[in-house]
């Protein structure tokens, strides 16, 4: 009988064994081919294959009407909403954003997007729960609760033999019989001294840091976004203001070409408006490779295969102006409103309750155990036996461990003060930096935005003086490089001011990005 049970155990042995197989890991998909060629990836070329899934194309490829600041000009155009704008799917966050003081509704879908959908925040976001499930961590009441066959007296099955050689007056002797054993035992370790209580809150605390990682990851990746986002447009207005300069320009080197013609000019000068052409135009496709490296950044960081299509950043959006100042509040909110603050808080409280453990240890762990079981000798002779008490273990020496332990924390406690601080100081200066940056930028803007003006008037004086003869041509091409200088720079300085204000807003930090680490993946 004992035989038939060891061969069942075995055949059920056996037939786990078979659920072990062979790991093979299925490579992502991927494109077809990669795109190299601009031209050819806006007209969907065979040589610029992508994934449809992932972006559509844009509709059409003429810039928009005007530019920010410029003097060229350029006339309207039609404008197809591009297919491959993000979706309005369900939010990540629920709580007021920074973002939407800029009142674009596609700039808030593309961060949306990226809070949902990036590898990275997936990835940390994920990490969070599944620190949750870390089995070493005492969840409930039934964690202590240990039921199972014990190591001390594991189950087993023998076939015994027990035999004497023969010896003068009497004969051999043999006995052979079969004997088993099975207990099952179970024990709960009470928590008198708040062992197990301390070890719970070590692992709430590192799961909260993670959840606060993840936070700070949130918000770097919305910032991100918004400065790519505010890239794009800024580069499609040089875009525009480079298209107008050709224009004029060409307009110009018509105008100095007829009077040489008529042997009002001579040939240096149609040489010099010639080349001011030709150094003017290629810059355009510079300008473009710009545009399709930062929409492929910007692809990337929502989830997406990287794409160059332009298609992402509505046609029809310009620059924003500066919106109205946040509250900045006192600098004591900062250890509720940035992620940073929020992460160094909770390294000191780990700390602390790691020294609640160490103290805890010192005194006797108290259990509750029980134990039944059979043991059988031969096919008719089984016996029960059983037990119930508390077992008490109590280590008087380790070697000196805990006391290592204990002094180790206390230096560990120090430095995370001294960071808590620190954070608080680095969190103060952000705001602050960001607040001098922004006030010098807009000042200088606005100087800016005077000198161009002044450089709009002093070409059209030195046209009409060239037109009518009573100048040469060099006044007109300095005042064209000096105008053209200035209103690159004018675009620059309005972005770079747009810049500090959403480093502003990253510094004030925010609870938003909680709703972001609740997200299911």
């Amino acid at each position: 009988m004992i035989h038939k049970s060891a061969l069942v155990v075995m055949t059920c042995l056996s037939g786990a064994c078979a659920l072990v197989h062979p790991v093979k890991v299925t490579p992502p998909a991927a494109p077809r081919a990669f795109i190299s060629d601009l031209e050819a990836a806006q007209s969907g070329a065979p040589g610029a294959l992508h994934e449809r899934s992932e972006a559509s194309p844009v509709g059409v490829e003429s810039d928009p009407a005007g530019s920010a600041g410029g003097t060229w000009g350029k006339a309207p155009r039609g404008v197809d909403t591009p297919s491959g704008s993000p979706g309005s799917a369900e939010r990540a966050t629920q709580n007021a954003v920074w973002w939407s003081a800029f009142a674009d509704p596609a700039l808030d879908s593309a961060i949306q997007e990226a809070l949902r959908n990036n590898y990275f925040i997936r990835d940390v976001r994920t990490l969070i729960y599944e620190n949750m499930l870390d089995p070493a961590t005492p969840q409930g009441w039934w964690w202590p609760l240990q039921i199972g066959v014990p190591a001390t007296t594991a189950a087993n099955i023998q076939h015994i033999v027990i035999g004497s050689p023969p010896a003068p007056g009497a004969a051999a002797y043999q006995l052979k019989y079969n004997a088993a054993n099975l207990d099952i035992t179970a024990s709960y370790q009470l928590d008198l001294w708040g062992n197990l209580d301390a070890r719970r809150r070590v692992a709430d605390d590192l799961v909260e840091q993670q959840r606060e990682s993840t936070e700070i990851a949130s918000q770097n990746l919305a910032e991100q976004v918004a400065q790519l986002w505010f890239d794009i447009l800024v580069e499609r207005a040089l875009k525009d203001l480079n298209e107008g300069e050709v224009k004029y320009n060409q307009e110009l080197f018509d105008l100095i070409k007829a009077r040489f013609d008529q042997h009002l000019v001579t040939r240096l000068v149609v040489l010099q408006q010639e080349q001011q052409l030709l150094n003017i135009q290629s810059q355009v496709p510079l300008i473009a490779a710009r545009i399709a490296l930062l929409n492929s950044q910007l692809t990337a960081l929502l989830g997406r295969l990287p794409t160059p299509h332009d298609g992402l950043v509505p046609v029809e959006r310009r620059l924003p102006d500066l919106p109205p100042a946040p509250g900045l509040g006192a600098p004591g909110d900062l250890g509720e409103t940035t992620p940073e603050m929020r992460f160094a808080r909770l390294r000191v409280t780990e700390i602390e309750n790691r020294k609640n453990q160490n103290l805890s240890s010192w005194l006797p762990t108290i259990e509750l155990v029980g134990s039944a079981g059979v043991v059988s000798f031969g096919s008719s002779e089984t016996f029960r036996e059983s037990f119930a008490g508390v077992r008490l273990t109590w280590p008087f020496f380790d070697g000196g461990r805990r006391i290592t332990e204990a002094k180790q924390l206390e230096l560990t406690l120090k430095r995370r003060k001294w960071q808590y601080e620190l954070a608080l100081k680095t969190a103060i200066g952000r705001v602050q930096d960001a607040l001098l940056q922004e006030n010098s930028q807009a000042e200088s803007l606005r100087s800016l935005h005077a000198q161009v003006e002044l450089g709009r008037r002093l070409l059209e004086e030195a046209r009409r003086l060239f037109e009518q003869g009573q100048s040469d041509y060099l006044p007109v091409l300095t005042a064209l490089a000096n105008l053209a200088a200035l209103e690159r720079e004018g675009l620059r300085a309005q972005r770079l001011l747009l810049s500090y204000r959403v480093q502003l807003y990253r510094a004030l930090g925010g609870i938003w990005s909680y709703d972001v680490t609740k997200l299911p993946d």
